[in-house]
């Protein structure tokens, strides 16, 4: 029975909350807290010159690869969640900041010639990504649109 794509899409983002939501292995319950430092005192030094504004890497939304943890800067992001035949690869980022990233990628295409599983990888260098729109989520800030080369990209 073939089912359309948008069902194998979703019934894999199913199975991945289902994962995710199964505790670690080797994980053991405990009412008992332990302490741990709650301060350091470090060494003085020597003042350093900054040359920008520090920007906390903690505060940078990330991007969320069809399912799993939130990314800074992934080198390789899928495009066609269910199967993988159409994905970026050797990402360089040029600009990531609070609202957007941008960067350029190789594509590689599945032609499904004859099969998709007996197709050939076609590639397309330098193509134009973008991310944008944080939002908030249960796993921080993360950008919800992706752009390639003009196209909206729907995961």
């Amino acid at each position: 029975m073939i089912f359309p794509r948008h069902t194998r899409a979703l019934s894999i983002l199913g199975l991945g909350v289902l994962i995710s939501a199964c505790s670690p292995p080797n994980e053991q319950p405990s009412d008992l807290k332990v302490d741990t430092a709650t301060e350091f005192v470090a060494a003085p030094t020597s003042p350093a010159r900054v040359t920008g504004t520090p920007v906390d890497p903690a505060s940078l939304p990330g991007f969320i690869d069809c399912v799993g943890s939130p990314e800074l800067r992934p080198g390789r992001l899928a495009l066609a969640c269910a199967d993988n035949n159409d994905r970026l690869i050797d990402i360089t980022w040029d600009e990531w900041t609070a609202s957007s990233a941008s960067g350029t990628a190789t594509r590689e295409t599945n032609d499904c010639d004859p099969s998709c599983a007996r197709g050939t990888f076609e590639r397309t260098r330098g193509v134009e990504v973008e991310l944008s729109e944080p939002v908030h989520s249960p796993q921080g800030l993360v950008f919800t649109r992706l752009v390639v080369d003009g196209d909206d990209i729907i995961l």
